[in-house]
């Protein structure tokens, strides 16, 4: 027999056994990643705010020099006050003598100096950097309002020393500073001056710019208000906030660091920063407000594990490569064995029952494949002939059941509408078995004045009609069911009554009833001149008359004994006149039990509303429409009883 090789039995099974080999090492992978990612990223974590607390403490430091220089100056500025002109002595030495510092000045309250006029601010600043000489300059006019100013009006308020917003000091060395802001008082306690200390952000950009925990990762340093002092996009600082860039990127994340961040809160973010995913170690600088930020992209600081992670996976790719053509060739021998018993067995399938089978010397699971293909062997031959026998028989008795069939739809009615030239009365019917043959019957015709057996003169034209379901299924059903069809129009011919068709129905069917059948009968007379509507029922459903007004009810009548039970029962006929344009729907129980495949009935409520639905509809189209309704209901399920329904419409 010709394999291929993914069909073979020794691929399937090297397959499965490396499918489980991968599984396994999947699983130890992932968890082992996992693991490692997260001890990766606490390291990271620890590594990026160890070097960001060190970057704050040196700020900090730098702070705090500027702050004791200020401090440190105090006792010569109190000696200096009553000669304003050797204050510039004091703030010339405070630029000095502190590399962090770039200007200095002492902004005096308004008229604190009558000599000197309103403004009175001694300023000292270095010309063109840290190397340059230093200028003195007496600040204070209408265009330099600095009472107005955040470095003097807070701390005075407040009466506590200030940092001020970092600004862009235009013409003051046209750089980005802030100020320190210290407040003097009096002996009554009140502020006559601030003692200020200018410091630049720009000896701050290289100490921050130097800060790259990882490749591609970049720090800045953010104002109270979170605008950018530092960043490595130099356009974003002062002119950018934190949250304006993450309003134009739709970064919610982002937002929430600059919130933590201007709360003062150290912490880690993982977040989306520009469609990479980075992560976000921040840090607050005490006393000044700001906060430091360092984002790094997350595939940098994974970058080697996913590289370890890589050649791990591509060395056991290859080991499992080897693994499979070593698997694979130790099941291939094993199971050669099985491909010579499967190429026989495939042709025992093709009836060739006489196939000699390959020689097995092992005594293992190979032997009792042999034995068992042996015995198929002889079983089949048997088997075989005893099924071409068994078919021969079921084709034989189909097609009896066929043409039983279509001897037993024969004996019914069928041509619809069945008198189209008649105006006073319309008539359909249906009758769907369950079965290749079923029990249920239906017939009518008409005795359209005919000379009566008991009567000499001529009747008036009468409907004769009867509707039945015989117990049971199959063909016995149907020899029961043609047995009373035959007899229903045997004795309709003779009697007037329904009663008296039931009762000599009834005692024909009872007489050697041996099988213990039975059939529900409804036998009745419509006389079509006056609308006499007789009818006898033999444990029948009652039918349903629909009223030339629409309106639908169940024509409830006394109920008697079914057919063929016993002897003698004396039946009796329930007369009512049918109003012009009345319809009578007679059914059998096959349309109100049947099941779907939850085993719910349609039942009566369901067939009362379809006919209700349908008042105005002429007879085909309403037993269509219950026909529908009672196959949407049905759907899947396999039908349990024959279908039957005869649906008058009297309209004389």
């Amino acid at each position: 027999m010709k394999h291929t090789f993914s069909r073979s039995f020794a691929t399937r099974l090297s397959i499965y056994v490396l499918s489980f080999t991968l599984i396994i090492f999947t699983t130890i992978m992932v968890l082992a990643y996992n693991y490692s990612q997260e001890k990766v990223t606490n390291y990271a974590i620890e590594r990026t705010h160890g070097l960001l607390n060190n970057m704050v403490t040196e700020i900090s430091s730098q702070l705090s020099s500027v702050k004791t220089t200020v401090n440190q100056s105090l006792w010569m500025l109190e000696g200096g006050l009553n000669h304003p002109d050797s204050l510039r002595h004091i703030i010339t030495e405070v630029v000095k003598n502190n590399p962090f510092i770039v200007g200095s000045g002492i902004a005096f309250r308004p008229d604190y100096y009558k000599d000197k006029g309103k403004y009175f601010m001694p300023y000292a600043a270095f010309r063109n950097g840290k190397d340059g000489e230093i200028d003195y300059h007496v600040l204070g006019s209408q265009n330099y309002d600095y009472p107005c100013m955040d470095w003097y009006l807070i701390p005075q308020l407040l009466k506590q020393e200030y940092w001020s917003e970092p600004y862009y000091d235009e013409g003051g060395g046209n750089i980005i500073m802030s100020t320190y802001a210290k407040p003097l008082y009096n002996s009554d306690g009140e502020v006559f001056a601030i003692f200020t200390a200018n410091i630049s952000l720009s000896q701050f950009t290289d100490t921050i710019s130097h800060l790259k925990p990882y490749e591609s990762s970049y720090t800045y340093l953010l104002s109270r208000n979170g605008s950018f002092l530092t960043h490595a996009d130099r356009s974003k600082i002062m002119n950018e906030t934190i949250f304006s860039e993450a309003f134009d990127g739709n970064n919610q994340a982002q937002e929430q660091i600059g919130h933590e961040m201007l709360a003062g809160h150290t912490g880690t973010k993982h977040f989306n920063y520009k469609g990479k995913d980075s992560y976000a170690f921040y840090t607050p600088i005490q006393h000044i407000g700001w906060s430091v930020c360092t984002v790094c992209p997350s595939k940098i600081i994974l970058h080697d594990l996913d590289s370890i992670s890589r050649e791990i996976i591509y060395t056991f790719l290859a080991g499992m490569l080897a693994l499979f053509l070593m698997v694979y060739s130790i099941i291939r021998r094993l199971a050669r064995p099985l491909e010579k018993f499967s190429e026989s067995a495939r042709q025992i399938a093709l009836g060739r029952f006489d196939v000699k089978l390959p020689n097995v010397h092992s005594n293992d699971e190979i032997k009792d494949l042999h034995d068992s293909l042996s015995y198929m062997q002889h079983f089949l031959s048997a088997y075989v002939t005893e099924l071409q026998a068994t078919t021969a028989s079921k084709e034989r008795i189909e097609s009896e059941l066929s043409i039983a069939r279509e001897i037993q739809m024969g004996m019914i009615p069928k041509i619809f509408p069945p008198y189209p030239d008649r105006n006073d009365v319309d008539l359909h019917a249906i009758l769907h078995p369950a079965k290749e043959v079923g029990g249920d019957l239906y017939d009518f015709y008409i005795n359209d004045n005919r000379s009566s057996f008991f009567f000499s003169k001529k009747t008036p034209p009468r409907l004769y009609f009867v509707i039945g379901d015989v117990s049971g299924k199959g063909i016995p059903a149907s020899l029961f069911m043609a047995i009373t069809r035959s007899l229903f129009r045997t004795l309709s011919q003779q009697a007037v009554s329904p009663a008296r068709i039931v009762t000599e129905m009834n005692n024909s069917i009872s007489d050697n009833n041996e099988s213990n059948m039975f059939v529900t009968l409804i036998v009745g007379i419509l006389d079509l001149q006056t609308g006499i509507l007789k009818l006898s029922n033999a444990g029948h459903n009652p039918p349903f008359i629909i009223y030339p007004d629409g309106e639908v009810s169940l024509l409830e009548f006394k109920t008697y004994l079914f057919a063929g039970v016993m002897e003698d029962v004396v039946y009796s006929d329930e007369e009512i006149t049918l109003k012009e344009g009345s319809k009578l729907f007679l059914y059998t129980d096959g349309v109100t039990e049947a099941e779907d495949i939850d085993k719910q009935l349609y039942g009566e409520e369901k067939l009362l509303e379809v006919l209700s639905q349908n008042t105005s509809s002429d007879v085909r189209s309403t037993v269509d429409a219950v026909v529908s309704s009672v196959a949407g209901h049905v759907k899947e399920a396999e039908a349990s009883d024959d279908l039957t329904i005869l649906l008058i419409h009297y309209k004389p």
